[in-house]
Parts: C-alpha cells; structure tokens; sequence
C-alpha cells in the first residue's frame, strides 16, 4: 500500500462556536389576536435549511510537522494537513487560517493539560490520546516502513525480520511503531527509542540500531533530506492494528467538531480531497476505508 498518517501560554487557537438557531423569517405575516406572526411556509423553509457553526474570522492551528503532511514554504506552509484544514475553514465561513507548527508532538498533551488547545493536525488516532482528545473522521491512512542501510545487509523488511535477525529497531517514543515492536516480539534490549524522526534515522547511521520503523509516506521524504546513505522499505502493515489513522484533534467538548467533521466528508466524497493531496504523494490507497471509523480508531 503507499498506504495511508501521522502528520498545541494560554491562548484560544479558536474562539467559542455557537451554533446557529434558526433566524426569525420577516414576511407576510398572519394575524392573531392582533399580533403579527412569522408565515407558516418560511417558517418550514427556515427549519429544513441546514445550520453550520459561527467561526470566528481567524483561526490559529497547531500543526506537528511530518513531512509531506506539512511542508514549510519559507514563510508559508502547505501540504494535506494545512491546506485541507484551510479548505474546510474556509468552506465554514473563516476568513484567515494560521499556522503554528510544532515538532514534537509529545507538547500537546501539555497543551491538553493547560487547556490551551483546540484544533491541531498532523495527528494519528491513538487510543491512549483519545481519553483526552477528539478526533475528527478519519483523514487519511498509511503503513510502515522501515529505514535501512543502502542495500539493506540484513534483508529486513519487516519487523518480524528484525526478530528473525536479532536485529535492533529504532523508534519514536511514545508512537505506534513503540507497541508495534514490542507486540511482534523484539527484545526491550533491542528497541532504540528517539525523541524525533531525525534522531531515529541518525541510530540507523551510526550502528546504534539496524533499522528505523516510522510511517512511510514521512518517511520517505525525510530520507531525501536527512537520510544520506540510507533506504527505505516497501511499506507494511504491523499486525495487531489498523493502518496509521491520520485525523485532526479537537479539544474534548468542542463545538467545532461537527461542523468540521461534515465539511471534511464533503471534501472526500466529492473528490476534491484526492485531488489536492496527490501532488504530495498520497494516492487512492491513503483513502481512509468506508467502514473506518474514529470509534475503531481510538479502540486500536
């Protein structure tokens, strides 16, 4: 699969959303005991038009930045991530969307704790994040893959490779590929934990570790950049999960998380979401599928 992830002081990122009731219809107006009164028929116009959230005119969103999910243009950003949250805002009526992009993603739950957060992307759905998070519908979705040395001496392709040689794996803490190695049975002695992406490539360089195991599609771009003497797997499924969900995190309660999942289905079902994600490489397998909810998600 070119399989389909991942990729928040106290400041309101986005300001309270109220919902819209329905607005009282001006027009020919009924009299009942001399008091004027909205026409029946406006009345069912108003009741079967449906309402989407008041946002305010400017959103700030944090964004974790995984390539090619996030892609820094000098001062601008863009990629699937920022440009699909900008769509969505701005299909619901905000005027401006900024960016603040982050490069651990271990800082959110800070942010959570603080209550400082409301909207991030850049995310996969993680059961141990959902207890403090809501996800959006399923964004996108994506494997694994595992970065080697150029012409991978130990033949690894998977981590059942890396038992089979009694190999050493790097892995980020804290992500899936952490409970993905230790569920196919690699030794504690044996995982390579780093803080980022960048550092897990360096184990691979300097021998501290065989392989690097992190979602193919960033990987691949991180390789390209910081990644000299390095190769990349064909992407894998772990066993024991779901692909990599990708999905934009709200905080618990929030408002915004209807109107926002209801603009991102009608981005997918109208072909627009794969038309403005192609160019960064994800194709129709990142699709999530049709029975992927955020409910199997959050239950791993």
């Amino acid at each position: 699969m070119g399989l389909s992830r991942r990729r928040f002081s106290r400041r309101a990122l986005l300001a309270s959303t109220t919902l819209l009731g329905a607005a009282a219809v001006a027009g020919c107006a009924n009299k009942v005991a001399g008091q004027a009164g909205p026409d029946p028929d406006d009345l069912k116009k108003v009741s079967a038009t449906p309402t989407r959230a008041s946002l305010p005119d400017e959103v700030t969103m944090i964004v974790v930045a995984y390539q090619p999910y996030t892609v820094k243009n000098g001062s601008g950003l863009s990629g699937p991530v920022p440009d699909i949250a900008r769509k969505v805002l701005t299909d619901l009526g905000v005027r401006a969307v900024k960016f603040t992009v982050i490069d651990d993603q271990q800082k959110i739950l800070t942010m959570v704790a603080a209550g400082a957060l409301e909207l991030a992307g850049g995310l996969t759905i993680q059961p141990q994040l959902c207890g403090s998070l809501t996800f959006s519908t399923p964004d996108y979705v994506s494997g694994t893959a595992l970065a080697v040395p150029a012409g991978n001496p130990k033949g690894l392709k998977t981590l059942a490779d890396v038992v089979a040689q009694g190999a050493a794996v790097g892995v980020m803490t804290g992500l899936p590929e952490q409970t993905d190695a230790a569920r196919a049975g690699v030794p504690t002695d044996h995982v390579r934990l780093a803080p980022e992406p960048v550092s897990g490539l360096e184990m691979v360089k300097t021998g501290q570790a065989d392989c690097f195991a992190f979602d193919e599609l960033s990987l691949r771009e991180l390789v390209k950049s910081n990644g000299q003497g390095l190769e990349v797997t064909a992407a894998f499924m772990p066993d024991g999960r779901l692909p990599l969900v990708g999905a934009y995190a709200f905080a618990q309660d929030s408002p915004l998380v209807e109107p926002f999942n209801q603009a991102l289905k009608e981005l997918h079902d109208s072909g627009e979401w794969l038309r403005m994600v192609k160019p960064f490489g994800l194709k129709e397998d990142n699709e999530p599928p049709a029975d992927l909810t955020t409910e199997k998600a959050c239950a791993g």
